[in-house]
């Protein structure tokens, strides 16, 4: 069964019986045509809710809030009823249908496919305890800890980096810095700290956004690639503390496809 698509095909139905209910002049719905509508309408939405309740995608006090207004519908139903009462009750099933199941479903079946997903994009790298531990972070998101699974994976990226960077020698590196620090072109002017390394693991703690600005500058990364990897740091930042943003795994998906082409698989970082 398409339990997005059935669930769309109730709402569709619910909506249609709402509108209906509305246009009624009466005080009460009495008419054996639309009180026959809500149980056949009932009827679809059974086998959902059994797919629902046997998953782990919805939460279980939401869909039996949902089956206990239908249950007080069918007794509506049972014979004429105020339309008051079928108005709110519409309501009710339509809004936590929608936004509670449809939405949270659609979200989770997207949480519980996307490791599948990752692991395609991380596949072709090389480097076995990369791999192990981009793997974490893919189970991570499996889980539904995006955030955790962003900043994992970036931490992979900030590895690549360090090592490239650090691949050119201490004394180049510092160089390089200063260079950067002195060039007026438009992406370096604003760059104005004072970077000297004594040791390979002194680059670890520069700033990440700096890191990859001199991967620009170096030509590791063209313009509108280091907008991109930006973006995934800005996307990293938004992750690595507690606030109440929460990626969806289509935000994921992209970061991923990201950081994989720009320095994963980079051959200028491989």
């Amino acid at each position: 069964m398409d339990v997005s698509q059935a669930l769309e095909d109730v709402l569709e139905e619910l909506v249609s019986l709402q509108k209906d209910v509305n246009k009624l002049k009466t005080a009460s719905v009495s008419g054996q045509a639309l009180r026959m509508r809500v149980k056949d309408t009932h009827k679809t939405w059974l086998p959902v809710a059994g797919v629902l309740e046997a998953g782990s995608i919805v939460d279980t006090a939401q869909l039996q809030e949902v089956s206990d207004a239908w249950i007080a519908l069918l007794k509506l139903a049972s014979n004429a009823s105020p339309k008051k009462q079928y108005k709110a009750l519409l309501k009710s099933i339509i809004t936590k249908t929608e936004s509670e199941l449809l939405h949270k479903f659609i979200k989770g079946s997207a949480i519980q496919r996307i490791g599948d997903t990752l692991r395609k994009l991380v596949q072709p790298i090389g480097d076995p305890e990369l791999l192990k531990y981009l793997d974490e972070s893919i189970r991570c998101a499996e889980t539904n800890c995006v955030r955790a699974s962003v900043v994992l994976a970036w931490c992979a990226v900030a590895h690549m980096v360090h090592k490239k960077l650090t691949s050119l020698g201490i004394a180049t590196l510092n160089a390089e810095f200063a260079k950067m620090k002195a060039d007026r072109g438009p992406m370096f002017r604003t760059f104005t700290k004072d970077y000297v390394f004594s040791t390979e693991p002194d680059v670890q703690e520069a700033a990440d956004a700096h890191l990859i600005l001199l991967c620009r500058y170096l030509t590791y990364l063209d313009d509108t690639q280091y907008k991109h990897l930006k973006g995934a740091l800005d996307l990293r930042n938004g992750c690595g503390h507690p606030t109440g943003y929460q990626p969806d795994p289509v935000k994921l998906q992209a970061y991923y496809a990201d950081i994989t082409q720009l320095v994963l698989l980079n051959p200028k970082f491989v």
